[in-house]
């Protein structure tokens, strides 16, 4: 087992095609966008930990046409993880129950995703049951400034277009976006249990 713990963050370049990123982003912009919140399980509610700089988001189940771009990219998702896991030859860790829809988020400028760890309770429903193992991070643009994915607290991820990311979902993986300074930034994530 490698004790780095950056050994864990999985990058896969090009992961979707630059035209397939291009036509999502023109039919998500058809859409209907609403603020970011957080969910906090001590009070039971949500609220905006950035203020009005929080990204916008549109959940699946929104529009036929994003349902059509959630299940192309859930379907390509399934060997990606399976990569990963694999990789890793560990027999203590060989499979995962699922993983979730996507959550599309646009981020304009000044609007941030705070530091955080990927403790999602609002996952399990009572019909799903588990923790999150893995978060997925997704990338459909690279045409705008400042929205940097930063981990660990000070690691930079560079990212282009079509990129995906993959990371253990607890508090050891601690990850921001920056606040983005010009453009809009578009990306998904999903998790995995």
């Amino acid at each position: 087992m490698n004790k780095n713990i950056e050994h864990y963050i999985f990058h896969k370049e090009h992961f979707l095609d630059e035209e397939y990123c291009k036509n999502c982003i023109k039919e998500l912009g058809k859409d209907e966008w609403k603020q970011h919140d957080w969910y906090h399980y001590k009070t039971n509610s949500f609220n905006a930990m950035s203020g009005n700089n929080e990204p916008e988001t549109i959940k699946p189940g929104c529009s036929p046409k994003v349902e059509k771009i959630n299940k192309f990219i859930i379907q390509k998702l399934h060997s990606i993880i399976l990569e990963y896991v694999e990789s890793f030859k560990f027999d203590w860790f060989s499979e995962w129950s699922g993983y979730s829809s996507l959550k599309f988020i646009r981020y304009s400028p000044d609007q941030t995703m705070k530091n955080h760890c990927d403790h999602i309770h609002s996952l399990f429903d009572g019909e799903r049951k588990g923790v999150p193992v893995l978060s997925i991070i997704g990338v459909l643009n690279n045409n705008y400034e400042g929205g940097e994915l930063i981990m660990l607290e000070d690691k930079k991820i560079d990212t282009k277009q079509g990129d995906l990311l993959i990371f253990p979902s607890n508090f050891l993986y601690p990850h921001e976006i920056t606040p983005v300074t010009k453009g809009v930034r578009y990306s998904y994530i999903s998790w995995v249990w």
